[in-house]
């Protein structure tokens, strides 16, 4: 998942809202409900943060802190699917797939790995949404998969804080 050079490499979200203003391709603190109505029926990308929130104190790889953040962003698949939204949820699959891999082939946290395995599921869909999870922010994956969308004429929501599904804000 290449990003232009004209994109900063670290999440730099004041400067992406600035260049992306008025709420047209980048969509800013968007309600829920606002954001299943955007989505307009297509399938929709699930960016949620990963590799720093399942490193443990000594900076390694956590299988409990993995299954947490499935399950809460299984949570957020499953208010999108309650209101009719399909999302996909690359962190919802990998996790499940991880989590079974006894023989321990897989590295978590192979960032070129799983970039180039999530990439065709960002291209098929046409819109990306962010929920306002922790780390969100910090999150280089989601923040190049942010890039990759707007670079791609695909709009971005970031839902709003407080609107945690179907909440209003």
């Amino acid at each position: 998942m290449g990003l232009n050079f004209d994109f900063p490499r670290q999440p730099d979200w004041p400067w992406l809202k600035a260049s992306y203003p008025g709420n047209i391709l980048l969509h800013v603190d968007c309600p829920f409900m606002e954001v299943v109505r955007g989505v307009g029926g297509r399938m929709a990308y699930l960016a949620t943060p990963y590799t720093k929130a399942v490193l443990n104190d000594d900076l390694q790889w956590d299988r409990g802190l993995s299954f947490d953040i499935e399950v809460r962003t299984a949570r957020w698949s499953r208010a999108f699917a309650i209101e009719g939204v399909t999302v996909a949820s690359p962190i919802v699959m990998s996790c499940a797939i991880c989590h079974a891999d006894v023989e321990g082939r897989l590295d978590p946290l192979d960032d070129a790995f799983w970039a180039r395995w999530c990439q065709p599921m960002l291209s098929a869909c046409g819109s990306v949404v962010i929920p306002a999870m922790d780390g969100w922010d910090v999150s280089r994956g989601v923040w190049r998969e942010a890039c990759w969308a707007l670079l791609h004429n695909v709009p971005v929501y970031l839902v709003a804080e407080g609107s945690e599904f179907g909440g209003a804000v």
